[in-house]
């Protein structure tokens, strides 16, 4: 059987990754420095709260411990995995998987094993994750599974916006003179992933206008492979999640949606308020429903 396993930078519903049993390694987040492990003993919840106070959330790789766990239990149970990283543009985690897999594969030789740059983050590795899950159930070999996982990660789009531009100042994507002028014009930047990297493709005024540009670019890509499950994320706020969904479905007809909350390790990069959505943008050889 081939395991998938993630970091948390991963959304996924939790009952989709018990369904599916995918293991999420969780990134370290830190808080007025004390050390949280995403997801186990911090929740988005507990950060976005955090954040209203104007404390600035830290990152960190997971911790080499957690990751070698989870690689060494599948070797223990002969159990050939592939680990799907959020991108290397973003984090390190993927360079100190690889490294650890190699360290894996000196003691394991005949368990089969693969860390693949996701090139992207949130509900897009989720989608790719759920992919890589089924094609293992249905039987496809492994070196079958990361040929469509690297597909898949050529193909997957992030188009999302974020509400508070002071974090956009923080990250370095606009200035701080822009996030001054941005905040008294209610601007809000559409960004999207590009070869694993954010790039801001509008700035549009307003909310309901920031939206419906979101809805508008996923329309013109999703154009090639209308039938397919569809990620939105949100951060804090569902009812932006809500509106994005209904805006969605009058635009483009009933679809399978799935929604969930953004991880509290992106959303201390990207702020409070901000939504995306998530899908591919070509059909893959293979694709499960």
């Amino acid at each position: 059987m081939v395991r998938i396993i993630v970091d948390s930078s991963c959304d996924l519903p939790d009952e989709l990754l018990e369904e599916y049993e995918i293991k999420s390694v969780p990134q370290r987040i830190y808080l007025n420095d004390r050390e949280y492990l995403d997801k186990v003993t911090i929740n988005a919840k507990e950060v976005y709260e955090a954040m209203k106070k104007g404390i600035i959330p830290q990152t960190s790789l997971p911790r080499p411990m957690d990751i070698s766990g989870f690689f060494k239990q599948c070797c223990q149970e002969g159990n050939d995995f592939i680990f799907i990283a959020i991108s290397s543009k973003f984090s390190g985690t993927y360079q100190l998987a690889v490294s650890l897999m190699e360290e894996h594969k000196e003691q394991y030789g005949k368990v089969r094993m693969s860390v693949i740059d996701s090139k992207s983050g949130s509900t897009a590795i989720g989608l790719i994750a759920l992919q890589a899950t089924k094609l293992a159930r249905a039987g496809l070999g492994f070196d079958m599974i990361v040929r469509q996982i690297n597909e898949l990660a050529d193909y997957v789009e992030h188009i999302f916006m974020v509400q508070d531009l002071s974090w956009l100042v923080r990250g370095g994507r606009i200035s701080k003179t822009e996030g001054i002028i941005g905040s008294i014009l209610n601007v809000k930047p559409i960004l999207h992933v590009k070869d694993g990297t954010v790039e801001i493709l509008e700035k549009v005024r307003g909310r309901k206008k920031a939206l419906d540009t979101i809805v508008g670019i996923m329309e013109e890509r999703i154009r090639d492979f209308p039938d397919q499950t569809i990620g939105i994320s949100y951060a804090y706020e569902r009812d932006i999640a809500n509106e994005l969904r209904d805006m969605i479905i009058k635009r483009l007809g009933n679809r399978d949606i799935m929604i969930n909350e953004i991880g509290a390790a992106l959303t201390s990069h990207l702020g409070i308020g901000g939504v995306g959505v998530f899908f591919f943008n070509r059909e893959p050889d293979f694709y499960m429903e």
